[in-house]
């Protein structure tokens, strides 16, 4: 089985809603204090929003006390002492009565001091090229693919069903996607992981094989057995056939030594076997083995 978290094509910001509040900040002002917290962050929307304000970075930005909560998102303190928090509603809300915004069916990141909210940012995004059609393989091949997500319930309810896959878990925070994990490890289930955020490390150091994007976050590549350094999910696909390659190498040559040794060992013993015979063979084993096994660059 496949426990997938599917990173999309990298998201855009497509607009801001207000909301009442001080500091009184226009829109301009506003997304550049977002960004300039972004810019401690390598989430995806993090970086979506940086590169919406590129001239917001973080070495103008009086921030203090910088703080990332996995799975919730960034805090940190302004000159004046107040904090600020930048990412999902429940985390910037902080407990506070929610808005009277209508909810979206796509990204969105909160902006505000804690506890209350000055605007919401929104992000469009879309599918990486190559998801359906490295989904659709991998399910033919036998596996069960499935999606394991911090972002709202609906939206990722609706992105499995548009992939066909198995029983999506949204609204996830690390605690449950490692808790699901282990459930599938301890139904005797193989799991092999693919993620990109803070949020996703214990849950890819837990996996039986791991898999961190390379433009994810250092922590989630520093827990992964490997990284994809293109971003393409297709490359899952080249892993896997590549490492099937592999394994029937391996056996192939396994299956040679040992029959090698099971015909000449007790020739040799029994003088049937002269010692000039048993090195050549040797030699021209050792020469079928690496023979074998190159034939893996092709």
């Amino acid at each position: 089985m496949h426990r997938l978290d599917l990173p999309p094509q990298p998201p855009r910001l497509a607009g801001i809603d207000r909301l009442p509040g001080e500091p009184a900040l226009d829109d301009s002002a506003l997304q550049d204090a977002a960004a300039s917290l972004a810019a401690w962050s390598r989430h995806p929307l993090s970086v979506a929003l940086c590169e919406a304000r590129p001239d917001a970075g973080r070495h103008g930005a009086p921030w203090q006390a910088v703080r990332e909560e996995p799975g919730a998102g960034l805090e940190a303190r302004d000159a004046e002492g107040r904090l600020w928090r930048l990412g999902s509603e429940r985390w910037v809300h902080a407990g506070a009565s929610g808005s009277d915004l209508a909810a979206t069916a796509g990204l969105e990141v909160w902006f505000g001091l804690a506890g209350q909210p000055l605007a919401r940012l929104r992000f469009d995004e879309s599918l990486r090229a190559d998801a359906s059609a490295a989904l659709a393989a991998l399910r033919d091949d036998g596996l069960r693919v499935t999606l394991l997500s911090g972002d709202a319930p609906g939206r990722v309810a609706r992105l499995a069903a548009t992939l066909a896959l198995d029983a999506p878990l949204g609204g996830a925070s690390p605690a449950d996607k490692l808790a699901a994990v282990r459930c599938a490890q301890a139904d005797g289930e193989t799991v092999a992981m693919l993620g990109d955020g803070i949020n996703d490390a214990p849950v890819l150091a837990q996996a039986d094989v791991s898999l961190a994007m390379g433009t994810g976050a250092l922590l989630a590549r520093s827990q992964a057995d490997a990284v994809l350094m293109a971003d393409r999910i297709g490359d899952v696909l080249a892993l896997r056939s590549i490492a099937r390659r592999c394994m029937r190498v391996i056996r192939q040559n396994i299956a040679w030594a040992a029959s090698y040794n099971a015909v000449c060992i007790p020739l040799a013993l029994m003088g049937l076997l002269p010692p000039w015979a048993a090195g050549l063979g040797m030699a021209t084993s050792s020469l079928f083995v690496v023979g074998n096994s190159m034939r893996l660059r092709r």
